[in-house]
């Protein structure tokens, strides 16, 4: 880089690769990149140990103050994970709310970063060292944290010393064979664990697709692979000419949907679709672009949306009688503002209303009553989509319909003073004290942690001007630790 010719004071320096790239040989270079992997190791150390520390802070005594009015609820805890029995549980929000990330992240970090500095000792100490890298101490810290604590340190003593030589799978597998030999009931624990989280999951993968996740013992899941290609083979054999892989998702599918199957009750899934109204009109005619559509949380196109809804209602599952519905979430195209909830049959009786001749569709009107109406709760369910706080991704259906300003102290049951909140959240909000919450006028969000950082959500699909929040220490006054 020439500093001869640096910008003047307000000017932006502008950097280039070539201006990065140094004029040093190959050796010169070898060195530099293993001693930037060095630095990433040590920093990694370095944020273990300050989570660590924080966390021994958020002692799970503070949960005192939380009593024990509204329970703790089926998901106080995102996993039982024994590194994180003692620490509040308030701790996990916290730190997803310091490093921007969801709750899941912080609870990885949290949990790995109490098992580094605690019972992996040499391994914390080999990756300050930049002996190891990050991806070898996690996957030492995952297969290490139940075992016990001498075996710990006989597997360090053993393979540390090797383990910068060593690609990580070959480390996986000499940890493993170490901890069969010294610790197999270790190895059970692990396996049964997984087992008690097995669960089914939508994983959306772009371009309109998804896939399903199914966490099922080894046996059974080589079995229905081996299945499903089976009935696949059959349908290539007698004349289906789809790629093969494009067959095994077809059977798939209809095992799991079974179609032809009007022994028993259908079960038809609630579908909600986020569209602007011009998106649901065909515009092909004028060439006029259309604003995008969501459904199931992946954006679409308005072509794409409007061939979907002409399939849902050939196939008469619009307001199906076996408790199915599609409902579509109207938005501002202007703003991404939600203006209303409403079935297919609602949407053709509201939209084609004028302002002169009806209401058309609008929002629920507030109630004087405590719990929220029927109208009030599907549109904040469609509206927030999840649990506000921020880095947290649970859904309608565990969730609680939150007064931001509690009732009893005159906020209004409106969809302006109402929000989605997961029970865990519910009671911090509610018991936590030093937490902020206030909701604006237009649906943001923002909460402020009892250290003074502060977040902003917006309900998904809503559009603002202003950029995101940096992470920032609050320059008033300290909240008071009283408020609820």
């Amino acid at each position: 880089m020439d500093f001869d010719q640096l910008p003047s004071e307000g000017e932006p320096l502008l950097v280039t690769l070539e201006d990065l790239e140094p004029s040093a040989g190959d050796i010169e270079l070898v060195a530099d990149i293993w001693a930037a992997d060095a630095r990433a190791a040590r920093y990694a150390a370095e944020l273990a140990a300050s989570v660590a520390a924080l966390a021994r802070r958020r002692h799970i005594q503070r949960d005192a103050e939380f009593g024990t009015r509204g329970g703790p609820g089926h998901d106080s805890r995102l996993r039982k994970r024994p590194a994180l029995a003692a620490v509040s549980e308030t701790f996990v929000p916290e730190l997803a709310m310091l490093r921007n990330c969801t709750e899941i992240e912080a609870e990885n970090l949290a949990a790995e970063s109490i098992v580094l500095t605690t019972k992996l000792r040499g391994t914390w100490n080999a990756l300050y060292d930049g002996l190891i890298d990050v991806r070898k101490m996690r996957a030492l810290v995952e297969l290490l944290a139940p075992v016990k604590q001498a075996v710990i340190d006989e597997i360090e003593q053993q393979v540390l010393p090797s383990a910068e030589k060593l690609t990580v799978p070959l480390l996986r597998q000499r940890v493993r064979r170490l901890i069969a030999k010294l610790d197999a009931e270790a190895l059970d624990k692990r396996r049964e664990e997984a087992a008690r989280h097995a669960n089914v999951t939508h994983r959306p993968t772009g371009d309109g697709l998804g896939q399903v996740v199914i966490d099922l013992p080894l046996a059974d899941s080589a079995a229905c692979v081996d299945t499903i290609d089976q009935y696949a083979q059959m349908l290539r054999a007698d004349g289906d000419t789809r790629p093969m892989g494009v067959i095994r998702a077809a059977v798939a599918r209809d095992l799991i949907l079974r179609p032809w199957d009007t022994s028993r009750p259908s079960v038809t899934a609630r579908l909600v679709i986020h569209a602007p109204l011009s998106s649901l009109r065909d515009a092909t005619a004028t060439g006029a672009p259309q604003p995008a559509a969501e459904i199931a949380g992946e954006v679409v196109t308005a072509a794409e949306c409007r061939q979907l809804l002409e399939q849902l209602d050939f196939l008469g599952v619009g307001e199906g009688p076996a408790g199915g519905s599609v409902h579509v979430a109207i938005g501002d195209p202007a703003t991404g503002r939600l203006i209303a909830v409403a079935s297919p049959r609602e949407l053709a009786r509201g939209a084609g209303r004028c302002a002169c001749s009806g209401p058309g569709l609008r929002s629920p009107r507030a109630t004087s009553a405590y719990r929220p109406t029927a109208e009030q709760q599907r549109y904040l369910e469609v509206r927030d989509r999840h649990c506000r706080m921020p880095g947290c991704r649970r859904r309608p259906g565990r969730l609680d319909i939150d007064h931001v300003i509690a009732h009893a102290d005159g906020g209004a049951t409106s969809c302006e003073n109402l929000c989605c909140l997961c029970r865990r959240h519910h009671r911090l909000k509610t018991f936590a004290r030093g937490w902020h919450f206030e909701l604006l006028d237009d649906g943001r969000l923002i909460v402020r942690t009892p250290t003074g950082v502060e977040r902003t959500t917006s309900p998904p699909g809503w559009c603002y001007d202003a950029e995101p929040d940096p992470p920032w220490l609050h320059e008033q006054a300290p909240p008071d630790p009283m408020r609820c």
